[in-house]
């Protein structure tokens, strides 16, 4: 397998989880590849599990008899820390209390794959591809920080025929983008909010960049779809929706489509299993007047636009 611009030795990943027979995030019945690492902290994150680009572990304390056995066997602490589990800053995420943890109250979350591993799941489901106009998407985390390896896994798709679509966050240097897109079929691109302070505020980075590229990537990409993760009091008010219907409408050649992602609280649970605060722990769910509002905004300006990916 040929694939231009990238070293074949180096083809291989880290995933967290690859997740058969989805109806979402590209079109048909889809297979989704969740890749480990991402350049942006977002509070209202729902795969905390996918920030660090390195393996976790994590503790589903309900699930915990108490045997001590994840304690004896870490190389960390041995058997005598008395304040188990380690703390997170400590732990190498080696695995070794989650072989031993028979109750299933530790699961390690991130293992190195190859093109050719994944690409085995992938094809399991061709039949379901070829029926419903399906095929994979590399999501995270952000699988563009990874993306010798998700260049070649999408080459390599494409050689079997199946269509292939990435959800990106934006920011990553523009070549990066530029290889990628080339074996890619969609681009989901995410844009969080068009002020780069705020943005800055709830994500740990400017827009900047993310800008640049989305404006790039309107003039390479084959097809491609914003999409607004909708969080209130965060990025739901009415300015920041004109704002974004305003860059769609006049600065994206031939992207018409947005995508709201409304907020959810999947990754509170999440990220107390990996030992750390929920930063957003006061936020509520968003009303559908709210996401009624946003859609009549951005339909206003001219756009399509779905409601739950």
């Amino acid at each position: 397998m040929k694939i231009p611009d990238i070293d074949a030795a180096s083809l291989e990943g880290v995933i967290f989880d690859i997740q058969r027979f989805s109806l979402h995030d590209g079109p048909g019945i889809r297979t989704l590849v969740f890749m480990k690492g991402c350049p942006l902290r977002c509070m209202w994150c729902s795969n905390p599990e996918s920030q660090s680009p390195d393996p976790e572990v994590l503790f589903y304390e309900e699930k915990c008899i108490g045997c001590g056995a994840c304690r004896d066997t870490c190389p960390v602490c041995g058997s005598l820390r008395e304040d188990w589990p380690v703390p997170r800053n400590e732990c190498t995420g080696c695995g070794n209390c989650v072989e031993v943890c028979y109750p299933g109250a530790r699961e390690l979350v991130g293992k190195s794959m190859t093109v050719e591993e994944v690409l085995d799941v992938v094809l399991r489901d061709r039949v379901f591809y070829e029926q419903s106009g399906g095929g994979v998407t590399a999501g995270g985390g952000e699988p563009l920080l990874q993306y010798e390896f998700t260049a070649g896994l999408f080459a390599a798709c494409r050689e079997q025929g199946l269509h292939t679509a990435i959800e990106t966050c934006g920011f990553v240097p523009k070549n990066v983008l530029e290889t990628v897109l080339r074996h890619t079929d969609l681009l989901l691109f995410d844009l969080k909010h068009m002020d780069t302070g705020v943005h800055k505020r709830y994500t740990g980075m400017g827009n900047e960049r993310i800008l640049e590229n989305a404006r790039f990537a309107s003039k390479a990409a084959k097809e491609m779809v914003i999409r607004l993760p909708l969080i209130p009091d965060v990025n739901s008010d009415e300015t920041n929706i004109k704002d974004l219907a305003g860059f769609v409408t006049e600065e994206l050649e031939g992207v018409r489509r947005v995508d709201i992602l409304p907020y959810h609280t999947i990754g509170v649970s999440k990220i107390t299993r990996l030992g750390r605060e929920y930063p957003l722990h006061d936020l509520e769910p968003l009303t559908q007047e709210r996401i009624d509002r946003a859609v009549r905004i951005l339909e206003a300006a001219g756009l399509e636009v779905t409601v739950g990916g």
